[in-house]
């Protein structure tokens, strides 16, 4: 194919990788900017002082301070809101998630993440909901 140009075949392949992954991110992109119109227009952005208030009734400070912290890299421009859906409003990955939130949570408080109560059910996965779960700590024992 690259002959055909007058490319070695190589430079084409990668010219067409590079291709597919500009169109994949620029895509990304556009989907995640319309996410955001559509939260910025539903609710409105709290400040932190605001965020924390909001939290207070459902977890400690110290969950709700953690919680908006991490969801920085995530919201911006906006900023979170305790009852925004964290995979269908703030379009962020589900592995992120479920992966990588517990951990970053538990260890630094010396608590082994393996060990976390299940998540309920009945939950939808909010921002709010997440903080309750991360307030229920780990499995009691018996």
């Amino acid at each position: 194919m690259g002959e055909l140009v007058g490319f070695p075949e190589w430079l084409v392949v990668v010219l067409w990788l590079a291709a597919g992954l500009s169109a994949w991110f620029v895509i990304g992109l556009l989907v995640h900017r319309k996410a955001f119109r559509r939260l910025a227009a539903k609710r409105p952005s709290p400040t932190r002082e605001q965020f924390l208030e909001l939290m207070r009734c459902d977890v400690d400070a110290d969950v709700a301070e953690w919680m908006w912290d991490n969801l920085q890299v995530y919201y911006t421009p906006l900023a979170p809101h305790p009852d925004d859906h964290l995979l269908k409003d703030a379009c962020i990955d589900g592995d992120d998630v479920s992966l990588d939130w517990l951990p970053s949570f538990a260890e630094p408080r010396g608590l082994h993440w393996k060990q976390w109560a299940d998540w309920p059910e009945e939950w939808d996965l909010t921002v709010r909901n997440f903080a309750r779960w991360l307030q229920l700590g780990p499995k009691r024992a018996g």
